[in-house]
């Protein structure tokens, strides 16, 4: 009887031990990524990104480490007629611990291509009034720019629960 009482109270003092060893990364973290390769609204390409600085804990011990890649999420408009330019929203949505943990993100870069509507508008419609009205449709059929978020950007994210790391 007594060494059935003596092994569980052994056994939740690890527990409780191992629970104490773990550093916690609370929920709003904030941190720096990054952003590797050029992101355009136009094209398909690999994005990459990684976190810029190490994510420490209160007492100083690295929770997540400089250079770890993060996961990403695009969605992007290409530039349409009628002057509109493109849309690029670049989604930061995980990265990893030092323990090996998925750490879930809340950050993002956007940009938006130029708009040429006024150009687009103003000559289709001006010079199908003229002497030109076929010519003057074909001016609606002028695209804003594309839009671009460059690489060497840097955007500030957040953590989006809390997390217990191993160190």
């Amino acid at each position: 009887m007594i060494k059935k009482i003596l092994s569980i109270v052994l056994v939740f003092s690890m527990l409780n031990l191992n629970f104490l060893a773990a550093t916690p990364l609370e929920r709003g973290t904030m941190f720096i990524v990054r952003l590797l390769s050029t992101v355009k609204s136009n094209s398909k390409e690999t994005i990459s990104a990684i976190v810029d600085n190490d994510v420490k804990g209160k007492n100083g011990e690295i929770l997540i480490k400089r250079g770890t890649p993060v996961q990403t999420s695009i969605k992007q408009e290409k530039a349409r007629g009628c002057g509109r330019g493109g849309f690029v929203e670049l989604k930061y949505i995980s990265t990893t611990s030092v323990d090996g943990q998925t750490i879930l993100l809340n950050g993002s870069s956007s940009e938006t291509g130029k708009n040429k509507k006024g150009l687009a508008i103003g000559l289709g419609v001006g010079l199908n009034f003229t002497f030109l009205p076929i010519i003057g449709l074909a001016f609606l059929s002028i695209k804003g720019e594309s839009a671009t978020i460059e690489a060497g950007t840097i955007s500030n994210v957040f953590v989006m629960n809390d997390y217990n790391i191993e160190n």
